[in-house]
């Protein structure tokens, strides 16, 4: 005879509160899990990044080490050109204030300008008028001065003045 309307049911082995704290323990270990892994990953991806930027770092170090010497190159070349300017403008000055400082009685026929001096060819209605009017100006820009007469025909003197030393401008000129 059967005392109940209902069938009997096998007891759960686990009651629904021990679930639901045994779902809770699963699901809290895996996040665990997951995130320890992520953790790991991002590590060693962080790892591997270091290394390519410690590289990066080098290389871009070497490359301004490099840029470094080309613009200190640069540099140089700057000033060795504004050197050379300078001089160049300084000689172009010099050369015409010597060209002014020929007085008319005198004639020049030729002028050459070379690393070490000047040397003049030319005319002069005398010995004194050269030595007062050309050499006195020659004399402070050479070191050097030599010069020497030929008599002409018609009585002037033929003169070839050779100048030597550094021209006294505030520097010498670029090689």
């Amino acid at each position: 005879m059967r005392y109940s309307f209902n069938h009997p049911q096998p007891k759960p082995k686990i009651d629904s509160d021990s679930r639901v704290f045994a779902i809770f323990f699963a699901v809290t270990l895996v996040l665990i899990i997951g995130f320890t892994i992520y953790l790991a990953i991002d590590k060693s991806s962080m790892k591997k990044e270091m290394v390519t930027m410690a590289r990066q770092t080098k290389q871009l170090q070497s490359e301004s080490e490099v840029f470094k010497r080309k613009i200190a190159r640069i540099e140089r070349l700057v000033r060795k050109y504004e050197t050379i300017t300078t001089n160049n403008t300084l000689l172009k000055e010099s050369i015409q204030n010597l060209f002014d400082l020929v007085p008319d009685q005198i004639t020049l026929t030729k002028a050459v300008l070379d690393r070490n001096g000047l040397i003049l060819y030319g005319v002069t209605p005398s010995k004194e008028v050269y030595n007062y009017l050309l050499l006195a100006p020659l004399k402070s820009i050479f070191q050097r001065n030599v010069t020497t007469f030929y008599r002409m025909k018609n009585g002037w003197w033929r003169f070839v003045s050779v100048n030597e030393g550094t021209i006294e401008t505030g520097s010498e000129v670029a090689e």
